[in-house]
């Protein structure tokens, strides 16, 4: 299921496999311009962040915020850059 709210969107997906194991929050991902850009702009502000990495779904890049986010699992995507 998908919220759109202008220009963001929020998905809401369940896992049968997971469904016995009630409701939990996998995680978020985030739409950005530039990921290099964003990962600076963060690791300036002293957060721990992954490299940049080609994403799974093609012509995306991707970095993982691993903390300021209150546990939960966080992901920066960049879509459509045509940089592989």
């Amino acid at each position: 299921m998908f919220f759109r709210v202008g220009d963001t969107v929020v998905e809401i997906a369940e896992h049968k496999a997971d469904a016995d194991r009630g409701d939990r929050l996998w995680g978020l991902s985030w739409r950005v311009a530039d990921a290099d850009a964003e990962r600076a702009r963060l690791t300036q502000a002293e957060l721990d962040v992954s490299e940049v990495r080609l994403g799974m779904k093609p012509g995306t890049r991707v970095f993982t915020v691993r903390d300021g986010t209150c546990g939960v699992p966080t992901l920066m995507i960049e879509a459509g850059s045509g940089r592989d």
